[in-house]
């Protein structure tokens, strides 16, 4: 089900670099979005294996320069300082279930997740909040959720948000744990996509080179993105995320009857 090659083919290529900067900005504009945007668009066309190779670099490094330049680590990581750990172990039984799953239920999975992501402003609306005595538990069992997700089908944004919200964290403490969750998925979806399996071949060390030569395009466009929010009606652009996400649910929900 994967290409074997050690390049993929130009087009391909070039349609996802023309797709990926595009993400990088809204990402900085956002303040979210990189792979939410990004695997809707290339699931429709690209070759899973492809996406992963091309995608997780330029994430990774987003990932740790809104981590670990972002501010305060240590105060917004606080009391949550265990939930990358269930994301990293979340990340190795998804590697498994990218491997060994059927390229439908991948496609599932991502139109779940963007469902998922979509019902975050409802659960914002319901003002609900885990009582005192759940919130770890929920962290751990979140945290694992995205992990599978973010190496199953490259997405482990909305498990996170949900959690934080319903833990009703602040911003500041969202961005970073988030990216710290990212950071250490990434660096699992890396070593896993690395050593491959009987689903997809291992990458190559020579195939992970176009994702990290538009690594440092994404980081300027990411922060040119982040600029422009003070002088930018972000809701606006919100309501058009969420306006493309659900066309592309039903479009990704298209290409599961069609396969």
């Amino acid at each position: 089900m994967g290409d074997l090659g050690t390049f993929p083919a130009v087009g391909d290529l070039l349609w996802a670099i023309a797709i990926i900067p595009i993400a990088a900005y809204l990402h900085g504009l956002l303040g979210m979005g990189f792979v939410t945007i990004l695997m809707p668009i290339l699931v429709l066309v690209l070759d899973f294996r492809l996406i992963m190779v091309l995608t997780v670099p330029p994430a990774l490094i987003l990932s740790a320069q809104l981590t670990f330049f972002g501010g305060n680590l240590k105060a917004s990581i606080g009391r949550f300082w265990y939930l990358p750990v269930f994301m990293a172990i979340g990340a190795f039984s998804g590697a498994w279930v990218f491997q060994h799953a059927d390229q439908r239920l991948l496609l599932l999975v991502i139109a779940g997740a963007m469902s998922l992501f979509l019902s975050i402003d409802f659960l914002k609306k319901t003002h609900v909040h885990l009582p005192s005595l759940w919130i770890h538990p929920a962290a751990m069992l979140f945290g694992f959720l995205a992990g599978n997700t973010e190496t199953a089908v490259n997405m482990g944004a909305p498990f996170l948000l949900i959690f934080f919200l319903l833990a009703g964290l602040s911003p500041l403490v969202v961005v970073q744990s988030i990216n710290l969750c990212f950071f250490t998925g990434k660096i699992i979806h890396s070593i896993t996509l690395s050593v491959g399996g009987p689903t997809f071949a291992a990458v190559l060390p020579s195939e992970w080179i176009p994702g990290l030569l538009i690594a440092p395009l994404c980081i300027w466009l990411c922060r040119m993105g982040a600029q422009r929010r003070a002088r930018t009606d972000v809701e606006t652009y919100r309501r058009w995320l969420k306006t493309f996400l659900k066309v592309m649910v039903v479009l990704v929900l298209g290409k599961v009857l069609l396969t």
